[in-house]
C-alpha cells in the first residue's frame, strides 16, 4: 500500500494558481498607476517645452522686424496651420528662422500668442487632463506660468489655458 507523502504533485494547486494572478494583478495595477503619472508628467513637460520654444521665437521674430511689419498680434491670435495670421507667422520663424517652407506638428493648434495691455504672452488653450493640469500647477512658479495675462497670477490646478511672459515692448 502506497503511502499518501510518498505520491510526487504534479503541477499547482488551485490556490496557489489564484494567489499568483492576485499577485500579477496587484502589481500590474501599481505598474498602470505609475505610468499614468508619467504620461500626465511627460505632457505637462512638453507643453511647457513648446510654451518656451514660442516664447522664444516671438522674442527673435520681434527682435529681427522691430520696424513693425512682422509685429505681433494686437488681440489673441492662435495658430491655424496656414500661415496667414501672426501667430503662424511665430511658428513659421520657431521653425526656420522665418522662412517661407516648413512644417509645425499638428498638436500646435492649440498654441497662440495675445497682446495685453502692451505686454506679449504665449499661451496653450484646452487643457482638459486633471493630472496635466496638476503637474504644471507644481511647476508653475519654477517656469513661469500663469493662468491671467492681465492679472498675472500664477497658473492653478482646473484652469484649461496656460500663459507665459514673452515681453514687454
Amino acid at each position: 500500500m502506497k503511502n499518501n507523502r510518498s505520491i510526487k504533485r504534479r503541477g499547482f494547486t488551485l490556490v496557489e494558481l489564484l494567489i499568483v494572478i492576485v499577485v500579477i494583478g496587484v502589481l500590474s495595477a501599481m505598474m498602470m498607476l505609475s505610468s499614468t503619472e508619467a504620461v500626465s508628467s511627460a505632457r505637462a513637460s512638453n507643453i511647457v517645452s513648446n510654451l518656451r520654444n514660442l516664447k522664444t521665437a516671438a522674442t527673435a521674430m520681434y527682435v529681427d522686424n522691430q520696424d513693425g511689419a512682422n509685429a505681433l498680434p494686437t488681440d489673441e491670435t492662435k495658430y491655424t496651420g496656414t500661415q496667414n495670421n501672426s501667430m503662424d507667422k511665430v511658428v513659421k520663424y520657431m521653425n526656420n528662422g522665418g522662412s517661407s517652407a516648413g512644417t509645425v506638428d499638428a498638436t500646435m493648434t492649440n498654441y497662440g500668442v495675445v497682446n495685453t495691455d502692451g505686454s506679449w504672452f504665449v499661451f496653450i488653450d484646452g487643457i482638459t487632463d486633471s493630472n496635466v493640469q496638476k503637474k504644471l500647477a507644481g511647476r508653475a512658479k519654477s517656469v513661469g506660468l500663469l493662468k491671467n495675462a492681465k492679472s498675472q497670477d500664477i497658473y492653478v490646478e482646473g484652469t484649461s489655458k496656460v500663459y507665459m511672459f514673452v515681453l514687454k515692448p
